[in-house]
């Protein structure tokens, strides 16, 4: 009972200074301890997955080549995790498509290995986005991906090591950019304009982007709503098709390296990470905050609808083996699949019916 008592008082705490919280109080949250942390974290990760990459292209052997692998589904964390707010930089400099584009132009890159080119950072700058980014990486790191996410290192070509060895610099640099953007000046051609950090918790009729903390509340729900819904219709529903026989792996994200289902786990991770404001172990508050002044129910409701989704994404995985791109060949494959994507899309309905209108409130 004394057990019960404190579990209860500590409830009552944390509500309490949720529902404390003010507007300001959970962007400046947000804005700092989640998506700058964030964009901090992936920086640092792509850095590990260069230096990974560069150890192994100077000794190939099995220890190396996990260790590049295990750096390169690491730095798909926070990647993956900041989806729920792809605006700022990342939209307006054009970073996102130079990180994260797929499908991955397998052609046009196996001819580029076949060539004489040198291939270093800027020749590889010059591609399209479609041959530099973590999906090239991943695609030469891990193989083709249909029937097994493995590739021997003897299977490594010279030229490929180039071309990992650039892409993987390439892409360090675009995320410490990224970073740099966030914290430090959002737009490179104004040197004296400050990092989008201050920008956005700082609104008001000054700002030139949000004239109001309503402006960046509702920026936040749009983040969450846009990837719930990209993941629920895009990511998902395009590589199923209508049936087995359109299904497509061409369009699955992730597909070499088999982290379909942890990407889209991230995704939604994302939104959690918004809505709660809880991120590493940095703790709220978030925009539920702002839903528990309404509607406290509807708050508890939402969050738990949240990791539902992220539950059910998980629970695609085959249990003989495989991701995302081999569950959607089977029957109970798609049926868990569809599941998942009805969830999503009843927590896009809330988000945007339910919990949007709070703004007003």
């Amino acid at each position: 009972m004394k057990a019960l008592k404190m579990m209860l008082a500590a409830f009552a705490f944390v509500g309490a200074t949720a529902q404390a919280a003010t507007n300001q109080e959970i962007i400046n949250h947000v804005s700092y301890n989640v998506i700058l942390a964030t964009y901090n974290d992936l920086a640092g990760a792509t850095a590990k997955l260069k230096s990974a990459v560069d150890t192994l292209a100077a000794n190939p052997n099995q220890a190396n080549l996990d260790q590049a692998q295990a750096a390169w589904r690491a730095a798909r964390i926070p990647w993956e995790s900041s989806e729920a707010f792809l605006f700022g930089p990342v939209d307006s400099l054009g970073i996102d498509p130079l990180l994260d584009t797929w499908p991955l132009n397998k052609l046009d890159l196996d001819a580029v290995l076949a060539s004489n080119r040198t291939i270093t950072t800027d020749f590889v700058r010059a591609l399209g986005t479609n041959l530099q980014g973590f999906h090239t990486i991943e695609y030469l790191l891990f193989g083709e991906g249909k029937t097994s996410n493995t590739k021997a290192v003897s299977a490594f070509t010279a030229k490929q090591f180039e071309y990992l060895k650039a892409t993987s610099a390439l892409l360090a640099e675009h995320t410490a950019y990224l970073a740099h953007s966030w914290s430090t000046n959002y737009d490179p051609e104004n040197p004296s304009a400050p990092g989008y950090v201050t920008v956005i918790s700082k609104p008001g009729f000054d700002n030139p982007f949000y004239s109001s903390d309503r402006a960046v509340m509702e920026e936040f729900i749009q983040g969450m709503m846009g990837i719930v819904d990209e993941v629920a219709n895009g990511k998902m529903s395009d590589p199923m098709g209508a049936d087995i026989g359109s299904a497509n792996m061409a369009l699955v994200e992730s597909p070499f390296a088999w982290n379909s289902l942890n990407d889209f786990t991230n995704n939604v991770r994302s939104v959690y990470s918004i809505y709660t404001g809880h991120y590493r172990s940095s703790k709220g508050p978030g925009v539920k905050a702002l839903v528990e002044k309404v509607n406290p129910a509807l708050a508890a409701q939402v969050e738990q609808d949240i990791l539902n989704c992220m539950q059910l994404i998980q629970a695609i995985r085959p249990a003989n083996g495989g991701d995302f791109g081999q569950a959607i060949f089977t029957q109970d494959g798609r049926a868990r699949t569809q599941a998942a994507i009805d969830a999503l899309n009843a927590l896009h309905t809330k988000l945007e019916s339910e919990v949007l209108p709070t703004l007003d409130m």
